[in-house]
């Protein structure tokens, strides 16, 4: 069945200009912007239950975060350690504000959204060592910032989703911390862009995303790395035996999606407890509007149920 983008998004996707503006300052300037913009239109405001705060993890380099805490009992909660997306070279937690607040609001979780270093100032692996970093202080941390250790997940979407498949990689071949969930949602998994079905379909019938996805598949990961790394394009890597239990999300308008079903497919052939969701009519970037798509809101409603039971 041919991909079809939701009637509610196609007079907002017709008017957007998805080619990335020529100065990157301007690019990042105007997706927060634009995060702000659609709060209370096409995203919910972070519910008033849960209070928000600006930290600092104290790493060897430190990563600024944002911290959602909702509000009652004191008892240990569950901990989602959060990687915004924006094609590695834009974003911050700014741009998933509604979307950590929502799931800290619903699955009675603390959500700790990590403001990683950004390419191509900070070259790879800088972000992926921020997020892995991150991930270490607050399984560390746990008992101090009021999480359960045992119920520590780590997600991200899109550029973020790559940052925590990879660092699940890492920290598993360094022998832990243990993670009891990983959320990927629109996940980027082989940045060497192979011509799969979506990717093809996107080029056919979408023009306009398939050079976006071009673009972001450019920038990252930069001169002198290999794309085929698995630290880079985690699709790629031999071994996906003893991972955390995954779910993933995708949505059905995107050059990406056949990447996360074939990871899925991996994550299963290796043992790895697993669930992949592909939502019709979604495009990338737009899972989040929750205000416009009952897509979206079902796959909040999934985000939520697995932050909440740590299950897929």
């Amino acid at each position: 069945m041919p991909m079809e983008i939701d009637p509610a998004l196609v007079s907002l996707f017709d008017s957007l200009d998805l080619t990335p503006p020529s100065d990157l300052a301007v690019e990042r300037a105007q997706g927060i912007a634009a995060a702000k913009r659609f709060e209370g239109q096409l995203t919910p405001p972070v519910p008033d239950t849960v209070t928000v705060s600006e930290i600092v993890i104290p790493t060897e380099v430190p990563v600024a975060a944002r911290l959602y805490v909702p509000t009652g009992s004191g008892a240990p909660r569950a901990g989602l350690v959060f990687a915004h997306g924006g094609g590695w070279t834009t974003g911050s937690p700014e741009v998933a504000h509604s979307h950590c607040g929502a799931i800290a609001a619903g699955a009675d979780a603390i959500v700790i959204s990590i403001d990683y270093r950004l390419v191509p100032e900070n070259p790879f692996p800088a972000g992926l060592d921020d997020t892995v970093a991150a991930i270490r202080w607050v399984a560390e941390n746990a008992a101090e910032l009021g999480v359960d250790p045992a119920r520590l997940a780590i997600g991200g979407e899109s550029a973020g989703g790559n940052l925590v498949a990879a660092a699940a990689l890492v920290l598993r071949d360094a022998g832990g911390p243990t993670i009891a969930l990983q959320l990927l949602e629109v996940p980027v998994l082989d940045v060497g862009r192979p011509p799969t079905r979506s990717r093809l379909e996107i080029q056919e019938r979408f023009p306009a995303l398939a050079a976006s996805d071009l673009v972001v598949a450019e920038r990252y990961p930069g001169p002198g790395v290999d794309p085929a790394d698995p630290r880079v394009s985690p699709l790629l890597a031999s071994d996906l035996s003893g991972l955390p239990p995954t779910l993933i999300l995708a949505a059905d308008v995107d050059p990406v999606r056949d990447d996360a079903v074939l990871y899925a497919d991996r994550l299963a052939d290796a043992g790895v407890p697993v669930r992949a969701r592909v939502f019709p009519g979604i495009v990338h970037g737009t899972e989040g509007f929750t205000l416009i798509l009952a897509s979206a809101r079902e796959w909040l409603s999934e985000c939520i149920a697995a932050v909440r039971t740590m299950s897929v």
